[in-house]
């Protein structure tokens, strides 16, 4: 069975100070866009995880955490399986490329062998806090520690700009930062009536300040506002009109347009 599975931007993203499971709570605004990993998925005798990335295949990935987990909440399931995952959505780049192959495979898994699906928050301990999004798959505003997925339509085609920077940002060192700010400002703007902003951007900054000459490069260069999506550090505006990208870039490792996709799995018996 061949999946794609698509990537994610936050539209907003607030970061409240309480905590659950030492997790901040938070509120996001989260949709797929059309940007790809190809997963391979087969029965097999032995279990076999593999990425087209060598820098992946040398340590536990939410793959391996989303098929142990689906293990201990169906004790009887004792399939194993050859994954072979063809990444394209870069790594630690705010757009959810490994909880997307996570929430792909449980939501695969869960449907073609008829096994209970984990509860979210079970997900967000022992997965990852982006992964019930992606079980769920479609645009929806996330809350608790994402747990609460409330699916939105939108109602509308939304086209936007994503800028990927070659320099990547670590979660944990990005919340660290963020609890230790006094001031946490918010740049926001809107789009329709949703509004546009990233608590964490701040904290991004501090950790990486690198991060604000890119922005203000991406802004003077398409005449348009820029936001981070998650905890970074990838960049995304919403556009109105498409004009010719040039690979002139030299700090970005992929700048292409996309836009808001119906829903984040795609599955093909070919």
């Amino acid at each position: 069975m061949k999946l794609r599975t698509s990537a994610k931007i936050n539209l907003n993203l607030e970061i409240f100070p309480e905590k659950q499971d030492n997790f901040h709570k938070l509120s996001s605004l989260m949709i797929p866009i059309d940007i790809y990993d190809d997963i391979e998925i087969e029965e097999s005798v032995s279990e076999k995880i593999k990425f087209n990335d060598e820098h992946l295949n040398t340590t536990e990935t939410t793959i391996h955490k989303a098929l142990n987990l689906l293990r201990k909440v169906n004790p009887s399931f004792d399939k194993t399986f050859d994954v072979y995952i063809d990444k394209k959505i870069p790594y630690k780049s705010g757009l959810g490329g490994g909880s997307s192959n996570a929430g792909a495979v449980i939501r695969y898994l869960c449907d073609n062998y008829e096994l209970d699906l984990p509860s979210n928050l079970e997900i967000v301990r022992e997965v990852g806090s982006d992964v019930p999004f992606f079980v769920k798959g479609v645009s929806a505003v996330i809350q608790g520690i994402g747990e609460i997925v409330e699916p939105l339509d939108l109602n509308t085609d939304l086209d936007l700009l994503i800028a990927i920077p070659k320099v990547g940002l670590s979660t944990k060192e990005v919340f660290n930062s963020f609890d230790t700010l006094d001031s946490k400002n918010r740049d926001t703007d809107s789009w329709n009536i949703i509004q546009i902003f990233n608590d964490l951007w701040p904290a991004a900054t501090q950790v990486n300040s690198e991060l604000i000459p890119l922005r203000e490069t991406l802004q003077e260069k398409f005449q348009n506002k820029f936001f981070m999506s998650g905890s970074g550090t990838s960049f995304f505006s919403i556009i109105e009109a498409r004009e010719e990208l040039k690979p002139e870039y030299e700090n970005f490792s992929l700048i292409k347009y996309c836009k808001k996709i119906d829903c984040s799995l795609y599955q093909n018996d070919d």
